[in-house]
């Protein structure tokens, strides 16, 4: 009805495709898709998905995970990054570390690994480096 020049965009970026691996489907190497995904199957390889990432309770995942959002219920062995919203399934099983800018998570999904969540996924590979500073005046050493 009406749109206005961001949300055409947005689709635009995430496309309007539906991708589909079916359980009993193995895949090694990487799979990057601009339209939505749903993973049953197993992968050995990383996933890249600029839409929505749906991993089913049979869904099997060994690499990293990029996503705008997702749905996890089957399991992960890797890093996952929504840049978005991530949702974890009760039968969900992450090993690895987790970056959102939302998550959640239901009663009964495991997750082995840090969780970050962070309004800019553009986050540095190294903490900055900190320094104190005293408000303490100085004191001379006399030997």
């Amino acid at each position: 009805m009406f749109t206005n020049k961001k949300t055409e965009k947005l689709q635009e970026t995430r496309g309007s495709s539906f991708n589909l691996i079916a359980n009993g489907t193995e895949i090694t190497g990487d799979i990057t898709t601009t339209g939505d995904l749903r993973i049953d199957g197993r992968i050995h390889g990383n996933v890249s998905c600029t839409a929505k990432l749906v991993v089913g309770d049979g869904g099997d995942i060994t690499g990293n995970i990029n996503c705008c959002s997702g749905e996890i219920s089957g399991s992960v062995q890797g890093q996952v990054i929504a840049k978005e919203i991530l949702q974890l399934n009760q039968s969900a099983l992450i090993h690895g570390d987790i970056e959102a800018m939302r998550f959640i998570v239901e009663d009964g999904a495991s997750i082995n690994g840090r969780c970050t969540t962070s309004r800019s996924l553009a986050l540095p590979e190294y903490p900055p480096e900190v320094k104190l500073i005293s408000n303490e005046k100085p004191e001379a050493i006399t030997d």
